[in-house]
């Protein structure tokens, strides 16, 4: 229930020139979609949050038994492993799987230990008709099965009926995988809520991962998460972007319907900021969107003839649908908003998933395995298999260091990478800040940091307990 005081706050701040998103959503010229129809049903009110959670190893430690342990976590996209036999290695905190493909359409999820002397099985992406562990050559067959065990005789209580590699349980949508290690946890339905109805058009499960880049970030995995939960911190951190995002219109709608925990984070682009200077105009927002999305989703594509008269956001997703069509063979009808604007879901506990033609990005939050200081941030460009064509590899991760920038190691991100490295710099200072502060919580806004009180909230409601 939201408290008299969430009743009556203001949602966002805009104006007849920068209206917020509900209002851009009433004016969309094509038909709203189900997400566009549906809003959040809960209410936060959990404004203050200890900053033990973001340095304690107890806490971690709390993470590993009652979150990592227990919650549906995604693990890979279906097309990493294009054949049976493919597998890799999947790595969250202290948990640790081999994700492998069985059968043509059967995917499996085994403990990466050996069942001999704990050896893990899968360090790498790697393919074989067999699971042989390096140490002593044990061996199982893709389902799972004991294959053989070198000298046999010295463990003949072992054999191929009562030996099985223990499995966690697989979950699928979309195209992603999604792994958990509770034997009765709710089904992944469940857990994704109203996901699967927002994104039932946008057909995740015909795209594919076409580039990608695995990030470590000297913070810990919530601070990391939490940068991209709020557009509040555009103005400071990212001042060029006040122009074309209404960072102060952005929408926050936030789900509570056990076990799914999902919300979602909407900024308007092609639209200024009410921080933009008041001679801004709507054409230059405009035109600078459509010279973004060309840059970087379609270089060379001729830019479109605005006419400042009409609907400018109608204008730039109408290019954006043609050159659509003829980039991937597909006609598109999705409202203009799914064309240009950034539409983020986050689901409980660590992914986000972009309802964005303009940004279709995913991201995962993951924390190091024994420093809750160390994170790794993992981004993927999800873009459509072109009608007719057979679906291209998926692109490997790039591996970048704590020292190193997303913009010059990431490739097929464009300024994105720079985006990134701003983000990545003040998530590092506010890891140091949280430690030096004197009174130890924060204190977060109402309506634009109401996703990190939700967030924060479960937490302790299901994983610290009180803090």
């Amino acid at each position: 229930m939201a408290s008299a005081a969430n009743r009556d706050m203001r949602r966002g701040y805009g104006s007849k020139e920068r209206p917020l998103t509900k209002t851009l959503w009433d004016r969309d010229t094509k038909s709203p979609s189900e997400a566009m129809n549906s809003l959040g049903n809960f209410e936060p009110d959990y404004r203050s949050v200890n900053y033990a959670r973001y340095y304690d190893p107890a806490l971690a430690r709390k993470e590993d038994e009652n979150l990592w342990s227990k919650r549906w976590l995604l693990a890979a996209r279906e097309e990493e492993l294009p054949s049976v036999g493919d597998r890799l290695p999947i790595d969250i905190g202290s948990f640790s799987i081999m994700l492998i493909r069985s059968g043509p359409d059967e995917f499996k999820a085994f403990y990466n230990a050996c069942a001999h002397r704990g050896t893990r099985l899968c360090e790498k992406s790697e393919s074989g008709d067999r699971i042989r562990c390096p140490f002593h050559g044990w061996e199982w067959k893709l389902d799972g099965r004991l294959s053989r065990i070198p000298s046999h005789w010295d463990f003949t209580e072992i054999t191929p009926s009562n030996s099985f590699l223990p499995e966690a349980r697989i979950g699928r949508w979309g195209g992603f995988i999604f792994v958990n290690k509770d034997p009765d946890a709710p089904a992944l339905e469940a857990a994704l809520g109203p996901i699967p109805r927002h994104f039932e058009k946008f057909g995740a499960e015909r795209r594919y991962t076409q580039a990608r880049f695995r990030k470590q970030i000297a913070a810990n995995w919530k601070v990391a998460q939490e940068a991209f939960m709020e557009a509040y911190h555009v103005l400071a951190i990212h001042p060029e972007g006040i122009p074309i995002y209404g960072d102060t219109q952005t929408q926050y709608d936030i789900w509570a319907d056990d076990p799914a925990h999902v919300a979602r984070l909407v900024t308007p682009s092609a639209i200024p900021s009410m921080h933009a200077p008041s001679n801004v105009t709507a054409l230059e927002a405009a035109s600078i969107t459509a010279k973004g999305i060309e840059a970087w989703r379609y270089p060379g594509t001729p830019l479109p003839q605005l006419d400042e008269a009409g609907d400018l956001r109608a204008q730039i997703a109408e290019w954006h649908r043609e050159t659509f069509r003829q980039s991937f063979g597909r006609q598109i009808d999705a409202p203009d908003s799914h064309m240009i604007d950034s539409i983020q879901y986050f689901m409980f506990p660590n992914s986000v998933f972009w309802l964005s033609e303009a940004f279709p990005l995913i991201y995962n939050f993951t924390p190091h395995r024994t420093d809750p200081e160390q994170c790794f941030f993992d981004v993927r460009l999800l873009v459509p298999v072109a009608e007719g064509q057979p679906r291209p590899p998926a692109a490997q991760a790039i591996e970048i260091g704590v020292d190193e920038l997303v913009a010059d190691k990431a490739i097929g991100f464009g300024g994105f990478g720079t985006v990134y490295d701003q983000d990545a710099e003040m998530m590092t200072r506010m890891q140091r800040g949280v430690r030096a502060s004197p009174s130890g919580h924060s204190h977060l806004a109402r309506y634009q940091e109401r996703i990190i009180q939700r967030w924060n909230e479960l937490l302790d409601r299901d994983v610290y307990g009180a803090v």
